[in-house]
């Protein structure tokens, strides 16, 4: 199977996005579509039931930890997912999706440059929230050029600990004695609340979502199946949300999802064996970053994210931009 080929012909014609929802400066867009695959867990949901432990290497090393399954069924992990525990808190690197009853390392980045020593408890567990999309685009870049460059996922973990630090001056985190990234969520939990209110459930169907924030798309998320994308819902909303605090309001234009899928499906790809299970293929445009972990037939889980360059026309991709007659012509890259 040609995989990046697959998740591009995706994201031109199997994805189909609905109406916004908007509340403040963050709207939602829906995704309706996608390609399934065969069955897994969630993290969250396997470490609840003793399935899933993820823990340090060893005496611990900044970049890599593991990951357990016992369960009999493979496990996803997001990237952005943010794991909090052990000898400090992490960040997926990239979607993995662990074998059943195997062990895999993890390709992560520390967000809490502050600590190194076991507090609570030795193991991790998910937090409240997926990582906000600005950090989760610079490691998929980062990320992506790893992967091409055949050195597994890693990312700049300076650059890591520089953002976390500039989202904390950002939004006003009064005190964090290790510069944890939670501190932010816990600091903002009631602006990220009233935010998200508006946005309890996704539609009925629903498997994706792009998020705009002041009037641009900056991030895709979308699964394949419904059910996925309900049980990650409020995490990953909130997430977009911090992305979202302190941001002017501006209108969502009604091209905007659309135009945020062409600028993805005219990336450049290259297909690389998971970390896990499955394939993963990385896209990169000249205004968007993503990947997709495609496994048995399905593309279990596609993001895309805006890199916060400006295009031809003077806009971040995705945001205010032309009608589809004013746009050129999208350029296809070799697989």
């Amino acid at each position: 199977m040609d995989h990046a080929r697959q998740v591009v012909e995706l994201i031109q014609s199997g994805l189909n996005p609905g109406s916004a929802r908007a509340r403040g400066s963050l709207s939602l867009v829906p995704l309706f579509g996608g390609a399934p695959a065969k069955e897994y867990l969630l993290a969250s949901e396997a470490i609840a039931s003793g399935q899933l432990t993820i823990s340090e290497m060893g005496a611990g090393t900044v970049p890599e930890i593991l990951a357990h399954n016992q369960a009999d069924l493979p496990v996803l992990l997001l990237d952005g997912e943010h794991v909090e525990g052990a000898m400090q808190n992490r960040v997926l690197n990239v979607t993995v999706l662990v074998a059943a009853n195997q062990k895999t390392v993890l390709p992560v980045a520390c967000v809490e440059r502050g600590r190194w020593h076991y507090e609570d408890r030795s193991a991790f567990a998910p937090s409240a929230d997926i990582t906000y999309s600005r950090l989760r685009s610079k490691n998929a870049a980062a990320a992506a050029m790893s992967a091409r460059r055949e050195r597994g996922r890693g990312v700049d973990q300076h650059e890591v600990w520089a953002d976390v630090s500039a989202k904390h001056a950002e939004i006003g985190v009064d005190e964090s004695a290790t510069g944890a990234m939670r501190h932010a969520y816990e600091q903002r939990r009631g602006d990220l609340e009233e935010m998200t209110s508006s946005f309890s459930q996704p539609e009925a169907g629903q498997t994706g979502v792009i998020a705009c924030v002041g009037g641009s798309a900056v991030a895709l998320d979308a699964f394949d199946r419904p059910e996925t994308l309900a049980k990650l819902w409020s995490r990953l909303v909130s997430g977009y949300a911090m992305d979202a605090l302190g941001t002017p309001q501006a209108r969502v234009y009604d091209d905007a999802a659309r135009a945020f899928l062409e600028a993805a499906a005219s990336s450049e790809t290259s297909s690389h064996e998971g970390v896990g299970l499955g394939r993963d293929v990385v896209l990169t445009s000249p205004t968007t970053v993503g990947h997709a972990l495609t496994w048995e037939g399905g593309v279990v889980h596609l993001a895309i994210f805006t890199t916060g360059e400006r295009n031809d026309r003077g806009t971040r991709a995705g945001g205010r931009i032309a009608s589809p007659r004013g746009r050129r012509r999208l350029q296809r890259f070799p697989d």
